[in-house]
């Protein structure tokens, strides 16, 4: 099959689940290329992303001199303009309709036969993919997150983007009944995780004891607060807590002063982003890891956050919240613990179990590593997402 990707910036640190996606299906034996509005800001250094060896076209912003080019026929043709009845500013639907038209003229240049697009986010560029699928009369697939889903506001574009695609795929039930609910009940909506790599992550026997770990971007939605709410009552009855979190964010300098709020300075350990090596040997020493997500007064959420499956492949039990698709991840007593968000006397208290029960540890340990190799293994994830673009070709 040949594939064409249309994204937002490609790679991107923050979306390895795209590019472990994209790698899958290379080693399947299909043709990917990959049309993106943004070249990565920084070096990114990721063994899949090196080992890639596909067409990869970025695509500037049109100049005034460029909107000429809008009147070729590979634009104004119908079936690509059915879709652009969206309410947008006319320099959105210009830059978008440009960006399509590179694409299209990408794709030509590559002299292939294009079987299939697809796009991530609900982002309102995402009707480039669209034209470009359109243009070239294939399926158009979209993965839906919780970006552009729950955040306020919500894009006039949205609902028109989603019922525009031949079938939307999400990464948790908790989201396709949402999006069944809120914006259309006639797209077929399949589910495919967003998977990683569990090979990448070798457990030993480093574990610290009473060690917590973090890792998340400093944002309202991930619970930082709460956390350390928590840990500071759980010192009460295990004073050697050693609470380790990596990340970054504008919420930097409030999580600082709140540590030493409560008093638990001597507990607490910013490490701030770290390379993968070192990212690895945090997860494989931590005893437990903590992420309390909640739903942010913005109404922006988290799907199933990579972090935590992450955690779970090096057999660290996590601690977290019943916010969202979280439970589809981990099933309570059994690989790990769930608690109500925004609770930091209940989370402290699943902190102090966890940490004083040796035999439970190690029984969520193991579960936890065994559910991503059953159920988010990016292998067998990537073999769905070709079956639902199979599906799609056939219904197109």
């Amino acid at each position: 099959m040949n594939i064409l990707y249309y994204l937002g910036t490609f790679p991107k640190l923050s979306e390895s689940f795209i590019l472990n996606e994209i790698y899958e299906l290379e080693q399947s034996g299909h043709n990917v290329a990959v049309c993106a509005k943004n070249e990565p800001n920084s070096k990114i250094t990721h063994e899949e992303f090196d080992q890639l060896d596909i067409p990869i076209q970025y695509l500037d912003l049109p100049s005034v001199t460029d909107t000429t080019e809008l009147l070729s026929t590979k634009i104004l043709q119908p079936q690509v303009l059915k879709h652009a009845r969206y309410r947008a500013p006319l320099k959105h639907h210009a830059t978008y309709l440009f960006r399509a038209k590179r694409c299209i003229e990408f794709i030509n240049d590559l002299g292939w036969d294009l079987n299939h697009v697809h796009s991530h986010f609900a982002t309102r560029s995402k009707f480039t993919g669209r034209y470009v699928a359109s243009h070239f009369g294939v399926p158009f697939t979209l993965t839906a997150h919780a970006a552009g889903l729950y955040k306020e506001p919500i894009g006039d574009h949205t609902t028109d983007l989603l019922q525009s695609a031949d079938r939307i795929v999400t990464i948790s039930e908790y989201n396709r009944q949402y999006i069944q609910e809120q914006f259309t009940n006639k797209t077929p909506i399949d589910i495919v995780r967003a998977g990683i790599r569990p090979e990448k992550f070798s457990p030993t026997e480093s574990t610290v004891d009473n060690r917590i770990l973090t890792i998340a971007r400093f944002v309202e939605k991930k619970g930082h607060i709460y956390a350390l709410e928590a840990v500071a009552e759980a010192v009460d009855d295990i004073p050697e807590i050693e609470y380790h979190i990596i990340g970054s964010g504008r919420l930097e300098e409030q999580l600082k002063r709140t540590v030493s709020d409560l008093g638990i300075k001597e507990n607490v350990v910013f490490l701030s982003n770290v390379d993968d090596q070192k990212l690895l040997q945090e997860l494989d020493e931590a005893s437990c890891f903590l992420l309390p997500c909640v739903i942010a007064e913005s109404g922006d959420r988290d799907g199933i956050p990579v972090a935590l499956m992450e955690a779970m492949a090096m057999k660290t039990s996590p601690i977290s919240t019943t916010v969202s698709g979280v439970p589809e991840l981990i099933d309570h007593e059994v690989n790990g613990l769930l608690v109500e968000p925004r609770d930091s006397k209940k989370t402290a208290g699943a902190i102090v179990r966890l940490l004083q029960n040796d035999e439970k540890f190690s029984e969520y340990a193991k579960q936890a590593r065994e559910t991503i190799v059953r159920n988010f293994n990016i292998s067998s994830e990537a073999n769905e997402l070709e079956s639902v673009f199979k599906k799609a070709r056939l219904s197109n």
